[in-house]
C-alpha cells in the first residue's frame, strides 16, 4: 500500500509544490533539517511515481542519517521505526500545510478563529470591529446559502460571547437574532441531508435510512419567518418531488428555482439543478423517454447560468450525458458549440480523447458513421466509463456500416465481449449488462445480414430472458427495423 505520504507528494499540484517550497523552508512552520532532506529526496523520486520500494527507503536512510551504520544492506527494527517517525513528522507538516492554504482562502473559517483568538486575548475593540464589520457585509449580500447562515450563527454567538465577557450580558443581549441564525443554520442543514439520504437512496438499493428523523423539523419550518425562507421553500420542493416523483412536483421546483435565483448562490443553484437532472434521468430508466427532451432543457438552462463547469472544470461524465442527451433529442449543431466550449475546462490528460470521444456520438447520432469511426480510434483511455462505451459506439457505427457480413466485425463483437468479461473495473451488474448487449446485438448483426440459423423471434426471447440489459433502446430500435 502507498504511503499516505507518498500520494501527498505525488498528488500536488505544480502551484502546490511550489507553495509548500516556500512553506518547509521557512522557520515559523518548521526548523528540523531533515524534513527538507526527505521532502526534496522524496520530491525529486516519486512525483512521477508512488512508489516506496525497500531499497529507495535505504537510500533515503543513507542521505538522512549519513553517520549510522547500516548492516547487510538493510534497515534494522530501529531504523524503520526512526525513519517511520521522519516520515511522519512530514506528513503532519503537509497536514498543516492543508489547513494554512485552507484559511487562506476560506473567509469564513479564518474570521472564526480570529474572533476566538481575540475574544480568548481579551482584544475587545478589535473583536468588536471585527463583528460590526462582518455582519454588515453580510447584510448587503444577495445571495444567502449554507455558508451565509452557519457564518451568521457564527458570528452572532461570538457576538454573546463578547457581552459574557465584557460583564454586559445584563443590560444587552442577543439571544433573538442567535436563535433565528441557529435555527435557520439547522433547519437548511438537516434540509440537505434529506435530499442527500433521498437522492443516494434513489440509485441504490442498498441504501435504506429512517426518514422519520427528518420529520422532526417539520413544525419548525410551518413557523413563517422559516417557511417564507427561499432556500428552505427551494429544498423542501426538491424534496417533495423526489418522495411523491411526479411531474408538478418537478415543476414547482423549476418555477421557484427561476424566482429565487438571484437570492441562491451559484454552488447551491447547480446542485438543485443536478437533482432535477436526476429526476429526469430516472424517469428515463422508468420508460418515459418524453424526459430526454426535459433533461435538455435543464443542461441549457444550466449552460446559460454558467453551471455546467465545477471550478475550474467539467466533470467528464457530465460532459458525456450532455452530450448524449443533446444528441438524442436531435440538438446536434447545441452538442458540437458546447462541447468546443467546454473543451478547455476538461482536464489535460484526458483533454483530447474526451473530445474525441464526444465528437465521435455526435457524428454516431447525425449517421455519419464511418467519421464517428473516425473519432473513437483516436480515443485513448479515459476512465472505465468512457472506455466501455467507447468501444460499443464502435460496435453499433460497424453494424449500421456493414453491408454484408463481414467476419472482421465479428471478431470485434467476440473482442469486446472478452474485454468486458476480464475488466476487474467494471461493477458485476454493469459487466452482466454489457456483456448480454454484446450478445444481442452479435445475433441481430446475424439476422440482418441472414448468416447462420439465429432468427428475430430467438433474439426476442434472448433479450427477455436477460436479468439486465444494457442499452436496450437501440436493440429494440433495431429489432423494429429488421422487422419492418
Amino acid at each position: 500500500m502507498t504511503p499516505i505520504l507518498i500520494e501527498f507528494i505525488h498528488n500536488f499540484t505544480a502551484n502546490e509544490l511550489k507553495k509548500f517550497d516556500r512553506f518547509i523552508e521557512s522557520p515559523y512552520f518548521n526548523t528540523d533539517k531533515s524534513l527538507i532532506k526527505l521532502y526534496k529526496l522524496l520530491k525529486k523520486r516519486t512525483i512521477n511515481s508512488p512508489q516506496l520500494s525497500s531499497k529507495f527507503r535505504l537510500h533515503i536512510y543513507e542521505r538522512l542519517f549519513p553517520n549510522d551504520i547500516i548492516s547487510a544492506n538493510q534497515l534494522n527494527t530501529k531504523q524503520k521505526g526512526v525513519l517511520d517517525a521522519t516520515m511522519g513528522k512530514l506528513t503532519a507538516l503537509i497536514k498543516k500545510f492543508f489547513v494554512v492554504e485552507v484559511l487562506e482562502h476560506d473567509k469564513i473559517y479564518y474570521n472564526i478563529l480570529l474572533c476566538d483568538k481575540l475574544a480568548e486575548k481579551r482584544h475587545f475593540r478589535a473583536l468588536e470591529r471585527s463583528l460590526k464589520k462582518e455582519q454588515k457585509q453580510l447584510k448587503e449580500r444577495q445571495q444567502e446559502g449554507i455558508d451565509f447562515h452557519f457564518y451568521a450563527y457564527q458570528l452572532e454567538m461570538a457576538r454573546l460571547n463578547l457581552l459574557y465577557q465584557q460583564g454586559m450580558i445584563i443590560k444587552e443581549d442577543n439571544l433573538p437574532e442567535l436563535v433565528h441564525s441557529f435555527d435557520l443554520h439547522y433547519l437548511i442543514q438537516k434540509l440537505q441531508f434529506q435530499l442527500t439520504a433521498l437522492s443516494l437512496a434513489g440509485v441504490s438499493d442498498k441504501k435504506q435510512y429512517d426518514f422519520e428523523v427528518f420529520n422532526t423539523t417539520r413544525l419548525l419550518l410551518e413557523l413563517e419567518q422559516y417557511a417564507s425562507h427561499p432556500l428552505i421553500q427551494v429544498y423542501r420542493a426538491a424534496i417533495h418531488m423526489m418522495q411523491t416523483r411526479e411531474q408538478p412536483a418537478y415543476d414547482s421546483l423549476l418555477n421557484l428555482l427561476s424566482e429565487f435565483e438571484a437570492q441562491i448562490p451559484s454552488d447551491n443553484l447547480m446542485d438543485f439543478y443536478k437533482i432535477a437532472t436526476t429526476f429526469c434521468a430516472r424517469r428515463i430508466r422508468e420508460g418515459k423517454p418524453e424526459y430526454h427532451r426535459y433533461m435538455f432543457n435543464l443542461y441549457k438552462i444550466m449552460e446559460k447560468k454558467d453551471l455546467l463547469r465545477e471550478g475550474d472544470f467539467i466533470p467528464i461524465a457530465k460532459l458525456k450525458n450532455i452530450i448524449s442527451i443533446s444528441c438524442h433529442v436531435g440538438e446536434f449543431d447545441w452538442a458540437a458549440e458546447v462541447l468546443e466550449m467546454c473543451k478547455s475546462f476538461i482536464r489535460k490528460p484526458v483533454r483530447e480523447s474526451v473530445y474525441q470521444y464526444n465528437m465521435g456520438v455526435i457524428s454516431f447520432y447525425r449517421k455519419n458513421y464511418r467519421q464517428a469511426v473516425s473519432h473513437f480510434i483516436r480515443v485513448d483511455k479515459v476512465d472505465t466509463n468512457y472506455d466501455v462505451n467507447c468501444r460499443m459506439q464502435i460496435l453499433k457505427s460497424y453494424y449500421e456500416l456493414d453491408d454484408d457480413y463481414d467476419e472482421r466485425t465479428m471478431q470485434q463483437f467476440r473482442s469486446t465481449k472478452r474485454f468486458i468479461r476480464d475488466n476487474k473495473s467494471l461493477k458485476i451488474n454493469g459487466k452482466q449488462g454489457w456483456e448480454n448487449f454484446v450478445s444481442a446485438a452479435a445475433n441481430l448483426y446475424k439476422v440482418r445480414h441472414r448468416y447462420g440459423k439465429i432468427t428475430l423471434e430467438r433474439v426476442q426471447q434472448q433479450i427477455d430472458n436477460f436479468k439486465s440489459i444494457n442499452d436496450k433502446r437501440w436493440l429494440l430500435e433495431k429489432m423494429g427495423e429488421l422487422a419492418a
